[in-house]
């Protein structure tokens, strides 16, 4: 076995305990943040070494394919939810887990072999682009857990709406941010900075979106409706991502 598969190996071995350490985390999302909080952040650590092994072993930002894209978009939940932990609310916590270890799990239902990147992603914009996409989705992600939250807890309604307006203002800064890179990948990729496709036709859509949430602050009548816009954003940035990237013939499929 050559070195990059031993890599590989390993990689996929740490993969596997993660998976293990997230699930026994359940247990420890109820306890006091001084305890939570190391054993999160450790898990996290152990995560983002197995992707970099990976990345490793291709020479290359390890995503290439389906598994390593779900398993990047877990990890770049996770790592948000570490900004988060000390907010008290299990419901907020376990929403906000339970979607990263969701994709996490899915992930194991994909091919773990080594993938090598194909030439119209051998661009920093590319590098660039999709990370920062995945963290602005986690953003959004924490919106929605916390706007589920809200209606679960009346006392805590101010913190949960910081959350939520976190999450709108960051996660719509970053993924403008993103789309730029995007539009410079495309055009190094395709000759284009803009393709009516269906991954960019979504991406437009869910920056209106977004951006209409934030819009809300200027109106006073209008800001009730942002927890339930948290929940819809959170819908639509399932199509965005999982839609169009994996059920819907785009160019930014892996296929």
């Amino acid at each position: 076995m050559d070195t990059a598969q031993s890599l590989n190996q390993i990689s996929i071995i740490l993969y596997w305990i993660c998976l293990g350490a997230y699930s026994i985390y359940w247990l420890f999302g109820f306890t006091p943040w001084k305890l939570r909080f190391p054993i999160l952040l450790g898990i996290v650590l152990l995560h983002i070494a197995a992707i970099a092994i990976r990345g490793i072993s291709i020479e290359y930002f390890p995503l290439t394919n389906k598994f390593e894209s779900f398993n990047a978009f877990a990890a770049a939940t996770f790592i948000i939810l570490l900004i988060y932990t000390k907010t008290e609310s299990h419901i907020y916590r376990m929403s906000f887990f339970g979607v990263g270890y969701a994709f996490l799990v899915a992930a194991v239902l994909f091919p773990k072999g080594l993938s090598y990147a194909p030439p119209l992603m051998l661009t920093v914009w590319y590098i660039l682009h999709v990370p920062l996409s995945f963290f602005c989705y986690a953003l959004w992600v924490s919106a929605m857990a916390a706007a589920v939250a809200r209606y679960f807890n009346s006392n805590e309604k101010k913190r949960y709406d910081q959350i939520i307006d976190s999450g709108f203002q960051y996660g719509l800064i970053t993924f403008s941010i993103s789309m730029i890179f995007g539009g410079l990948w495309g055009y190094v990729a395709w000759g284009s900075y803009f393709l009516w496709d269906a991954k960019v036709i979504w991406s437009v859509i869910i920056w209106f979106f977004y951006a209409t949430c934030l819009h809300l602050d200027y109106w006073q009548e209008a800001k009730r409706f942002k927890p339930p816009m948290a929940i819809v954003g959170f819908v639509i940035l399932i199509m965005t991502y999982v839609g169009t990237s994996f059920l819907i013939g785009s160019s930014h499929s892996f296929r």
